[in-house]
């Protein structure tokens, strides 16, 4: 089932369009909004266009730095998980069916 995701920012609301439930939906537009909240700590200044541009470009490296770590704990999470079990099925004397 389809839902509106909707994003406030700058004080604009932005609506999408999403296949995640209302829960999921609400988590990713807080995570998002906080993340563009933390890229304009520290920035001085009025609100210009050039300045939004700026802090959501930070967010996004941002948020693409944190999902880039996650990518590569989960792969040497994974290859842990493959080379255990490898030692354990050969401890088993192999899995023969």
């Amino acid at each position: 089932m389809e839902e509106i995701l909707t994003v406030d920012l700058f004080g604009e609301t932005y609506n999408f369009k999403t296949d995640a439930d209302a829960s999921q939906a609400s988590a990713i537009v807080g995570s998002i909004v906080n993340e563009v909240a933390r890229a304009g700590d520290g920035m001085k200044g009025p609100l210009t266009e050039n300045r939004k541009f700026i802090q959501l470009l930070v967010a996004t490296l941002n948020i693409a730095k944190e999902l880039a770590e996650v990518k590569k704990n989960h792969a040497e999470l994974q290859e842990k998980l493959t080379q255990k079990s490898a030692t354990l099925i050969e401890k088993l004397g192999g899995c023969q069916p």
